[in-house]
């Protein structure tokens, strides 16, 4: 988990979020979230890579 936490941090700047209202901010975290899951899932079943541990 932290790693996983580590990553969107990195990758996709989650600190850095200037969400006006709180919606936005949930909006914002479940489309990186949902990005990040996609990717995994592309990595794992196209490319046939490890996924993080």
């Amino acid at each position: 988990m932290e790693t996983l936490f580590s990553q969107l941090c990195d990758q996709f700047m989650i600190r850095r979020d200037y969400a006006k209202t709180f919606s936005g901010f949930k909006t914002i975290i479940l489309a990186e979230i949902t990005v990040l899951t996609l990717v995994q899932f592309i990595n794992k079943f196209d490319f046939n890579r490890q996924l993080i541990t």
